[in-house]
């Protein structure tokens, strides 16, 4: 797969080929992602904009070929493109997955705080489709289908942000396993282990989740959802730092993901404590 890889990074068309046809099956945008970082990684910034701009020309070809608005199969492919070319070229500047990481974070939850000040406008078609469905569920909750459907957009923009964020940093950390597998084996384990969002995301994160639940504030919601994805994230580069430094068996590791995928959100939102904790505490400076 390593080779594949390098042989796909190597050319513009390939990378654009394979980031375009990926992007049109939405369960594997994470690895269109990978692609465009892994170019601007093994290539350099400049390869991964111009693999970006060449792969949006072609989904927009497709959209107009099937009569569909071209901008209508660009603009999602290019809200989570860009940001994990753009995290890439940090790394790449920097050296650091923490700075990448820490930015990815503070950005999505500036976009979700944004949206939600900003608000829907009243004739947006998934404002009526909220309300739709709203009507249809109000019954089996007891809450009136106006209450509901506010609920629920509530929700919309920290969901956005937080499904933003969490492709563009999968796709950057494919793309630098790939890239590291292709380099120094082993490096994007040793970065990803000691991932470090901060105390100041942690502290975005706890205070936006206490004001949400306390006052049913759209904007501390939207704030906390992105926040919150990011710390469940340093929660599982936690266990795995310290799983490492301790020498744990790696049973635990396949229980913690298994706990991850079968009872969410319960485990994410474990995770997410974890992190948020961590990012004060700093565990995996004691085993080290």
């Amino acid at each position: 797969m390593l080779q594949f890889a390098r042989w796909v990074a190597e050319r513009d068309y390939r990378a654009a080929l394979m980031a375009a046809g990926l992007a049109l099956l939405p369960l594997l945008a994470v690895v269109s992602c990978a692609v465009l970082a892994l170019v601007s990684l093994q290539r350099g910034a400049a390869a991964g904009w111009r693999t970006a701009a060449f792969a949006a020309a072609l989904l927009a070809l497709v959209a107009w070929s099937a009569g569909v608005p071209p901008a209508a199969g660009v603009i999602p492919a290019l809200a989570v493109w860009l940001p994990s070319v753009a995290l890439a070229q940090v790394l790449s500047a920097t050296g650091s997955l923490s700075l990448a990481a820490r930015l990815a974070a503070g950005g999505a939850v500036l976009l979700a705080v944004a949206w939600a000040a900003a608000g829907p406008a009243p004739g947006d078609a998934w404002r009526e489709a909220v309300a739709t469905m709203a009507e249809q569920f109000a019954a089996g909750t007891g809450i009136p289908p106006g209450e509901l459907a506010q609920r629920v957009l509530d929700l919309v923009p920290g969901i956005m942000a937080g499904s933003v964020l969490l492709a563009s940093l999968l796709g950057l950390f494919l793309g630098m396993w790939l890239h590291a597998g292709l380099t120094r084996p082993g490096a994007f384990g040793e970065a990803f282990r000691s991932l470090q969002l901060g105390p100041v995301i942690g502290a975005v994160g706890a205070l936006a989740a206490v004001a949400g639940v306390a006052s049913g504030s759209p904007v501390a919601i939207a704030a906390a959802i992105p926040a919150a994805t990011a710390l469940g994230i340093q929660g599982l580069a936690t266990l795995h730092g310290l799983a490492h430094a301790r020498g744990w068996h790696r049973g635990w590791l396949v229980a913690a993901w298994s706990a991850l995928f079968l009872a969410s959100p319960w485990a994410a939102f474990g995770f997410a404590l974890y992190g948020t904790v961590d990012s004060f505490v700093d565990f995996r400076r004691r085993p080290a």
